[in-house]
């Protein structure tokens, strides 16, 4: 019974122990589950927190790696050595360890050139950039040293040509000085000679008045002796006009014939032309034969049967148009022409003056006017220098232009230029005037043209 008793004690004394370690170790369950939990969440707190430095993803980048690597020999946490590095950088790059990468990328940004580009990238270009314009600044000044002894070289050279110049100058002036002496000297003589001559011109228009008075009363007495004889050279005109009148012999009165007809073209062919003088515009009587051209008692001529007008000039032939021609009676080949006043045997004198354009570029010279006489000796013409009473034809080019007067002091040369323009005008309109006053005909430079055939 005993035995039993013991035996029960003992299991209830192991029951209550056990019951006992259970619930001790239920309330150690429950603390270290509570310990647990809250570590836990002390845990997930911390590991949020890590996520803000680095992500789980992040951790196992050799970048991450290397840094946590560094902080770690450095005896640092990533963090505290990222600020420092990064303090550092900021310190060397921006001068300033409290900039951030914001205000840095900030300030790169105002860089020219450095949008899309690293730093040391655009630190590089600069620096390319200042060697390449410390490599122009030493061309520029080489150049402009250059340049410099280029200008000293160029500016003695300028003084030795104002030098020479002065010179010259000087040289000039005292030249000028004794022609200026010499042309005083020569105004006074032409001024003493002016004064004689104005004495004799003076003793010249005394006496001209007085043989004036002289010869206009001879010339009275003659026009009064010329009426006498006037009449009486009338009155033995009138009685001996047969006698006196001895017309030449036909042939000589023909001129040439008719080589050919265009009767289509209403045009005559004559065996005249510019060699023998024919014009433009001259006209011929034409007649059947030569033994029609002969004047009867009164001296008077026949009138042709046709008459023609020279239209075009050649060598030795020419066109003409017919003009008047009489009905049943028309131009043939082998008629003869005539015109009273054509003598191709005749030869003209011209006199030719002014500026010309023979060799027609635009430019009228005086020196062409030799060019116009060539042309006028060529067509059989003869050329005279001075207007005299045999001259047939006054040709006048252009007016030579006079300039303005030279001034007082000008050099000699200028002013026996100008007294030799004045001399060629004033011959130019002496020529004028006295063709106008005795009605010598005046030719043109192209009506010269027409009459000799130019074209």
């Amino acid at each position: 019974m005993a035995g039993r008793g013991g035996a029960g004690v003992g299991m209830i004394v192991t029951v209550s122990v056990l019951g006992v370690l259970a619930l001790t170790l239920f309330v150690l369950t429950v603390v270290f589950y509570g310990n647990y939990q809250g570590a836990k969440r002390e845990l997930d707190a911390n590991v949020a927190q890590m996520s803000d430095f680095v992500r789980p993803d992040e951790r196992e980048r050799d970048d991450i790696r290397s840094v946590r690597a560094a902080a770690t020999q450095a005896r640092k946490s990533v963090v505290g050595y990222l600020q420092e590095s990064m303090q550092g950088t900021m310190r060397r790059v921006t001068g300033s360890p409290r900039d951030t990468v914001a205000q840095l990328e900030e300030r790169i940004a105002r860089i020219p050139g450095a949008e899309g580009s690293s730093l040391l990238q655009v630190i590089q270009d600069q620096n390319a950039s200042i060697s390449r314009l410390r490599d122009e600044v030493t061309q520029a000044d080489a150049d402009r040293q250059r340049a410099l002894e280029d200008l000293q070289n160029e500016s003695e050279r300028v003084a030795r040509m104002q030098q020479s110049h002065n010179n010259a100058v000087a040289a000039l002036n005292a030249e000028i000085g004794t022609y200026r002496s010499e042309v005083d000297s020569y105004r006074e003589g032409i001024n003493d000679t002016r004064k004689d001559m104005d004495a004799r011109v003076e003793r010249l228009l005394t006496d001209s008045r007085d043989n004036e008075a002289k010869l206009s009363e001879r010339i009275r007495q003659l026009q009064d002796q010329n009426l006498v004889l006037q009449n009486q050279v009338s009155q033995l005109r009138g009685e001996k006009n047969k006698d006196i009148l001895k017309p030449e012999d036909e042939f000589a009165l023909v001129d040439g014939q008719v080589a050919g007809l265009d009767n289509a073209g209403g045009r005559v062919f004559i065996n005249l032309g510019r060699n023998q003088k024919v014009r433009l515009g001259m006209t011929f009587a034409v007649y059947n034969n030569a033994t029609e051209i002969r004047p009867d008692d009164d001296g008077v001529y026949p009138r042709g049967k046709a008459s023609i007008e020279v239209i075009a000039v050649d060598e030795n032939s020419s066109a003409c148009r017919i003009l008047v021609e009489s009905r049943g009676n028309p131009v043939v080949k082998g008629d003869v022409i005539a015109n009273a006043v054509y003598d191709p045997r005749k030869t003209y004198k011209f006199l030719v003056w002014g500026n010309f354009d023979a060799d027609r570029d635009g430019r009228r010279t005086p020196q062409e006017k030799m060019d116009i006489e060539a042309m006028v000796l060529a067509w059989g013409g003869e050329v005279v220098e001075e207007l005299t009473g045999d001259v047939d034809f006054l040709v006048l080019g252009e007016r030579p232009i006079l300039p303005p007067p030279p001034r007082p002091g000008s050099p000699i040369e200028i002013m026996q230029e100008y007294i030799r323009l004045d001399r060629t005008v004033q011959r130019y309109n002496d020529l004028q005037n006295q063709a106008a006053a005795t009605g010598l005909p005046v030719l043109n430079e192209n009506r010269l043209y027409t009459l000799i055939g130019r074209y």
